[in-house]
């Protein structure tokens, strides 16, 4: 008898991915968006420091987007070079291709968003053991602060001084030379200009829940493991910073990647009978799935469990 040929899953699910980012760029091409792209991070990228609504170093980092043409083709290309490095990344960290069908990630195609560079650090901080090279890695997530400030803190927490010495090298030398460039005053000038942040429905969701997760931010103190310390921070983040996008969940369906990720990053569409045009504001539930599935899996590795065992002998 034969042996019946066996079903490659991960082939199709590849083959998946790459026609669905082939028909995201194609209609790229006709449509007249990346709002984002165009309202915000070109205009940063070429000068106008209060259009990013990111630090002012933030510029050095964004400006190959100074460099795409001022047409209809700047989002296609962006497109392009976002999707290529997403692709990299879920290739060098072998996961599941299809997160690029999570509503995440059509969020950051749809706005021209720039939160790869977040994916890029947080690759640079969990799969490079040389401390210089995680200080690089800082730098990236240093570019939205608002969101990764609890991430680049509790990773510095606990580190051996040296190791610690190390890792601030980058970050400092970047400090230092914003300074240098944009005086001593720019982190305030930043700071009253994100007071102009306009409300948008991406941030609906976290509008609603971080007054009650901010209490909860100790909580990745809880493992010592840096991949969950660092997932566990953004999740947290999701539900306590009121500028998180939805469309930065990119960042946990990459690190934490679970299949249930891709179809519960649609779960606020079930709210929209209830909540019509606003049901975005229900997006919350992915983050706290992730929260709760991590601390559930992992806690006898966790910080209080261990103190228990040890108490109990």
């Amino acid at each position: 008898m034969s042996q019946q040929p066996t079903i490659n899953w991960r082939r199709i699910a590849w083959i998946s991915s790459i026609v669905m980012v082939l028909f995201y760029i194609g209609i790229s091409f006709f449509f007249d968006y990346g709002s984002d792209l165009y309202n915000h991070y070109m205009p940063f990228a070429k000068g106008c420091l209060d259009c990013g609504y990111v630090p002012y170093y933030a510029r050095w980092f964004l400006a190959p987007l100074a460099l795409l043409p001022k047409s209809l083709l700047a989002w296609p290309i962006w497109n392009i070079i976002m999707f290529a490095v997403l692709f990299w990344l879920i290739y060098t960290l072998d996961v599941n291709p299809l997160i690029v069908a999570s509503f995440a990630v059509i969020g950051q195609f749809w706005l021209g968003q720039i939160d790869i560079y977040l994916c890029i650090g947080i690759y640079l901080i969990l799969k490079h053991e040389n401390p210089l090279v995680n200080g690089i890695g800082l730098c990236f997530l240093a570019i939205k602060p608002q969101i990764m400030a609890l991430a680049m803190l509790y990773l510095l927490i606990g580190q051996p001084l040296p190791v610690l010495a190390k890792m601030l090298v980058a970050p400092i030398i970047l400090a230092l030379l914003s300074f240098a460039v944009f005086g001593i005053d720019w982190p305030v000038r930043w700071l009253t200009n994100t007071e102009s942040l306009p409300v948008h429905m991406w941030r609906y969701s976290a509008l609603d829940t971080w007054r009650f997760g901010l209490p909860f931010i100790w909580i990745p103190l809880l493992f010592k493991q840096r991949d969950l310390r660092i997932v566990l921070s953004i999740a947290v983040m999701a539900l306590a910073s009121p500028f998180f996008g939805i469309y930065t969940y990119m960042v946990l369906v990459l690190f934490y990647p679970k299949w249930w990720t891709i179809p519960l990053s649609y779960a606020w569409v079930l709210f929209i009978p209830l909540a019509g045009s606003t049901a975005m504001r229900f997006a919350w539930i992915l983050p706290l799935a992730i929260i709760i599935h991590i601390c559930y899996t992992n806690w006898p590795q966790s910080w209080w469990a261990q103190r228990q065992q040890r108490l109990a002998n």
